[in-house]
């Protein structure tokens, strides 16, 4: 069943259905997503069929496992039901069903995902060969956004909006390079690091030619937070040596190219935008969350508008409802979006997850005693960050990049801090 279920992953991963290639290129897998995405006549996807599925048969298999970490367990069906209460919630104060169905479904196929992988999954040896299958999809999608970029799409390079695969993509080659490093810093090899350098080189590449700034804030706040999980000791004193070398470079490639426009200093010109200088694109997010705040206030912070109903849009200015229907039903900033439908008390619900997940694998990365525990949690813990941007900058809520990423986050945190050792179950009294 890991087997089949890493399969099914890397091939929902690796579909290009919606990449923007298809239309210069073709996309290869793009029969991916009629198959397997695409809801069946029971308004159900074959993929969560199939995970149903492999979730029952695995429940069903007796091998001494241990059941679920209890915390993380509660964490996820809170978000279950409160998912479906604001559904109800939001239909009965005039939401639209097919609206409604539209912005919860991924949360709901996430949450049944995590059980499914953590039931499959059970050691952080099968974690560490689910990666693998990851990063293929990561690496297809790498390669054909490098072909895109040498055959059609140079000239869209940092251009606003403009983007070559998908904005998912940003999740997958972030977490490739973070494993990559980890791989790295673990295996102290020649050989390994050769060939991990060259990997994660091809990485930036991709990331570079996608053009999505939030993919660069994402990498360094990833980065930044496996450094903080990384215990004292012969890892760390690496990793600051290699920062110690680095900072001269790093300092000067700032000095010279803050401020310019060469497409080599995109990365900066991301942090730019994002932080200080205010373009088209920023224009019309702020435009966004002031009416998602506005939202959120006009129906009660409490519980929001609930799914189904629209943000108040303050301006017309940026109105795309003739590019994209669901405009006001899926905003860019999903921190926001979740505040706006569902109140404080669904965005609680969501958020305990997220911490729920990152204590529970940062205990494992300092607790555990062996290092592929805890090199499995750094990156489940740091990939929840970075998905945690995506859902922040670029509607991470409604792509399964980010949610499924996170699903695997979760199936971390139910699994591991048992497997390692750094989590009992109260005996009964």
């Amino acid at each position: 069943m890991k087997r089949f279920l890493s399969f099914l992953l890397f091939l929902v991963f690796a579909q290009d259905w919606a990449c923007q290639y298809r239309y210069h290129l073709g996309a290869p897998l793009a029969w991916v997503y009629d198959y397997l995405l695409e809801p069946l006549p029971i308004k159900l996807r074959l993929f969560d069929v199939l995970q149903l599925a492999i979730f029952i048969a695995a429940s069903l298999k007796r091998d001494g496992r241990g059941p679920d970490i209890a915390p993380m367990k509660n964490a996820l069906l809170l978000m279950l039901g409160t998912t479906v209460f604001f559904f109800a919630y939001g239909l009965f104060r005039g939401g639209d069903f097919r609206h409604a169905s539209w912005q919860t479904y991924l949360i709901l196929s996430s949450i049944l995902l995590a059980f499914t992988v953590a039931a499959t999954f059970r050691t952080a040896a099968d974690y560490c060969g689910l990666a693998r299958w990851i990063m293929a999809a990561a690496a297809y999608r790498g390669v054909m956004c490098w072909i895109s970029y040498f055959t059609w799409g140079r000239s869209t390079l940092g251009g606003s909006g403009a983007y070559l695969t998908t904005h998912g993509d940003t999740i997958g080659w972030v977490v490739a390079i973070m494993v990559l490093v980890v791989n790295t810093l673990d295996k102290r090899s020649a050989v390994v690091t050769v060939r991990n350098a060259a990997l994660i080189l091809f990485f930036l590449g991709a990331i570079q030619f996608n053009s999505r700034r939030l993919a660069w804030v994402s990498l360094a706040m990833g980065l930044a937070v496996m450094y903080l999980l990384f215990p004292q000791g012969s890892v760390k004193r690496r990793i600051n040596r290699v920062l110690r070398l680095a900072a001269p470079v790093l300092l000067l490639y700032v000095v010279v190219g803050w401020g310019r426009q060469s497409s080599i200093f995109l990365p900066l010109r991301s942090f730019a935008t994002v932080s200080t200088q205010e373009d088209a694109s920023t224009l019309a997010r702020n435009a966004e969350n002031l009416g998602l705040i506005a939202t959120a206030n006009a129906n009660g912070l409490g519980f929001g508008s609930g799914w189904g109903r629209p943000y108040i849009c303050l301006t017309t200015k940026y109105n795309i409802a003739s590019e994209f229907e669901l405009w006001q039903y899926v905003p860019h900033n999903s921190i926001l979006g979740l505040l706006a439908f569902t109140g404080i008390v669904g965005s609680a619900a969501f958020w305990i997850v997220v911490v729920t997940a990152v204590f529970l694998s940062a205990r494992v990365a300092r607790l555990a005693t062996d290092s592929m525990s805890k090199n499995v949690a750094v990156i489940g813990a740091a990939q929840i960050v970075v998905c945690a941007n995506q859902l922040y900058g670029d509607m991470g809520m409604f792509f399964l990049e980010p949610m499924y990423v996170l699903s695997i986050s979760y199936a971390i945190a139910l699994r591991l801090p048992r497997v390692s050792g750094v989590w009992q179950t109260p005996s009964k009294r």
